[in-house]
């Protein structure tokens, strides 16, 4: 007996119509989570067998979703603070637009996340159950997402409304109606919690994006950190303007010494940006005079320290990003350019170069680990387990050759031949255990299809491991004399 599995039926996902949107792509992301096609397949079987409508954390419509997302939290992030600060509440059709749109897809987030599947940081299964999202989501992120997307911009159209129908009955109710509304803009800033909204979708598309792991993980944190520096400084020149507007612009802010009662937004925003750099990296007061009140004084001490914290995470991140940036490659590539040389010493030719390089990419998939000194710190039965790799049409052993080991499929594909039979296995399913029990020939023929990782264990390390399991020991070997004529006729 040559095998004990039986394949699992595939199924791609371009046979499931309108469902395979969401079910998990084909990607290298997902091929680096489940290993190979057919445990992607799997994983799109298990999701229609689940019976219930949710989102994979892989499939095509999470990531077209997420880069959406990040796109409109960032324009919120942008436009929320030169809102409350710049406009004076004359935001314009557009804009209210816009908030009312963001708040809606913000609510409708909400909701999704408990439809949407999670890739747990300790496991490689996507979690599909719905309870369980719920009960992940309502721990974690809930709040606040709640508080983040309430519909403020529901609440400022109605006032901005209201308060245009005022003004053509009562004065006094009018400036009331302002009040309230420069009160509402204020409380609009819990909208700014979208920041951590910002920061997770950033991560999810390091998790989902279709391309080079390790480098678009590097970009994308290169590009959050210069994002979320962007926002500090952006954020602080709104807060430079806005202080002084709270205030009623006092005939000594900095705003009046400027001139820019009467200008235009631009003008405003970027005199208030510049007085936050000046303030971040500590060049000079961004004005002609020092601060001339307390409140001004606060301002700037705050801007100050949130300028060297600034510095502060810059540095911590870039030696950060230097120091651990993927040094099994670097080991990796030292071994290629070396086994390179090595190579070119021999005058080997040119296929079989490529037939070893491609080996050397299947076995430690672009990686260099010092195997010896991780495996001591397993147990002794998993130290027997030796990893092998096979390339596309390698035969693993011939029919009739003498049998010492059995193989356990991690990934790919092989197919198990005799004279009257054929099967194909693949991962999970294992090979040639019949000759470690009968110490005999092998029965079949065994050829990889596709690139193949197994684990293989040896004759006498299989009777050892199965010292300490003597159920499944007593089970085997009961299985075996009952299945005589089978083993025949295979």
């Amino acid at each position: 007996m040559e095998n004990s599995q039986a394949p699992v039926g595939r199924r791609t996902a371009s046979t499931c119509g309108w469902r395979a949107v969401f079910l998990p792509q084909l990607n290298r992301q997902s091929l680096s989570v489940y290993g190979s096609e057919i445990a992607v397949e799997k994983e799109c079987i298990r999701q229609l067998q689940s019976g219930v409508w949710v989102i994979h954390p892989f499939s095509p419509i999470r990531s077209y979703y997420i880069m959406c997302m990040v796109a409109i939290t960032f324009l919120n992030l942008i436009g929320i603070p030169m809102e409350i600060a710049f406009l004076d509440g004359y935001s314009g059709v557009g804009w209210e637009g816009f908030n009312v749109f963001s708040d809606t897809l913000f609510l409708m987030d909400v909701a999704l996340n408990f439809r949407m599947g999670i890739i747990s940081e300790d496991s490689e299964v996507a979690i599909l159950d719905i309870k369980k999202i719920r009960v992940i989501y309502l721990k974690s992120w809930f709040i606040p997402d709640v508080i983040a997307a309430f519909p403020i911009g529901y609440i400022l159209l109605i006032a901005e409304l209201q308060s245009h129908s005022d003004t053509s009955t009562s004065g006094s109710k009018a400036s009331r109606m302002v009040r309230i509304l420069m009160f509402v803009r204020i409380i609009s800033l819990v909208r700014l919690l979208r920041v951590s909204r910002l920061v997770r979708f950033f991560n999810e598309v390091e998790k989902v994006s279709n391309a080079n792991l390790e480098y678009v993980q590097l970009f994308f944190r290169i590009l959050s950190l210069f994002m979320m520096m962007f926002l500090l400084c952006h954020w602080n020149g709104c807060i430079q303007y806005f202080v002084p507007m709270l205030e009623e612009f006092p005939s000594d802010c900095w705003v009046r010494q400027e001139k820019l009662m009467n200008a235009t937004v631009g003008e405003k925003y970027s005199f208030g940006v510049f007085r936050a750099l000046s303030h971040m990296i500590q060049i000079s007061y961004g004005s002609n005079e020092s601060p001339t009140n307390e409140v001004e004084l606060w301002v700037v001490m705050t801007s100050m320290l949130s300028g060297a914290l600034m510095y502060t995470v810059l540095v911590a991140n870039a030696a950060a990003i230097i120091t651990n940036v993927d040094q099994a490659a670097k080991a990796y590539k030292d071994k290629m350019n070396h086994l390179d040389d090595y190579m070119t010493f021999l005058k080997l030719p040119n296929d079989l170069r490529l037939r070893i390089q491609k080996y050397y990419g299947a076995r430690y998939g672009g990686r260099w680990f010092d195997e010896k000194n991780f495996l001591i710190s397993v147990s002794s039965a998993l130290r027997e387990f030796q990893l092998e790799v096979f390339q596309e049409d390698d035969v693993i052993f011939h029919q009739n050759a003498p049998g010492d080991r059995m193989f356990f499929i991690e990934h790919g594909q092989v197919l198990v031949e005799t004279d009257s039979f054929s099967q194909e296995l693949a991962d999970g399913d294992y090979f040639g255990e019949t000759c470690l029990m009968t110490k005999g020939k092998r029965l079949a023929t065994v050829q990889a299809l596709t690139t193949c990782q197994l684990f293989s264990l040896s004759s006498d390390r299989f009777q050892m491991v199965l010292q300490g399991f003597p159920d499944i020991r007593r089970d085997m070997e009961k299985f075996l004399q009952q299945d005589k004529e089978y083993v025949l006729h295979l």
